[in-house]
């Protein structure tokens, strides 16, 4: 037991020490080598704790995918005519979804298990049908609106 618990304490320094994401405002941090840059805004209105969550929900962690990545992995099958839409859908989508899902656990109404299914959504049909991608946000963005009704 106690070597499955070093194994699993290293792996997550090595995954931790990886080239760490970092919120970049300039360039020379843009142009780091081996750093992501994440281009969002959090909200003003956040408490600490929900920007911390929002942050969380924008980047992901070691157990999942953020916001940040789907939208870029959707981009990159985006056709070239719809980018420029595609952006500004993604953009409104994830920071609808983030606001509600950094929101305290007794509160929110968007949870882990709906992150999920609509983010296979969107990386299903980004790589399998990506001209049906403004279809799929749209139907996401029906659901989260349904769900915070």
């Amino acid at each position: 037991m106690k070597r499955a618990a070093l194994f699993f304490a290293i792996v997550c320094c090595c995954l931790l020490l990886q080239g760490r994401p970092v919120q970049a405002t300039d360039v020379r941090s843009a142009a780091a080598p081996g750093r992501v840059v994440y281009h969002y805004e959090i909200p003003d209105n956040l408490t600490p704790e929900e920007r911390s969550w929002y942050r969380t929900f924008q980047e992901g962690n070691f157990l999942s995918i953020g916001w940040q990545a789907i939208s870029a992995e959707i981009m990159a099958k985006t056709p070239p005519e719809q980018q420029a839409s595609q952006k500004v859908a993604l953009d409104n989508l994830g920071r609808k979804i983030g606001m509600e899902w950094c929101r305290p656990n007794a509160v929110r109404k968007v949870n882990s298990s709906m992150l999920k299914e609509w983010g296979d959504i969107l990386r299903k049909t980004a790589r399998t049908n990506p001209q049906e991608l403004p279809s799929a946000i749209a139907f996401i963005d029906r659901k989260v609106d349904a769900v915070l009704d």
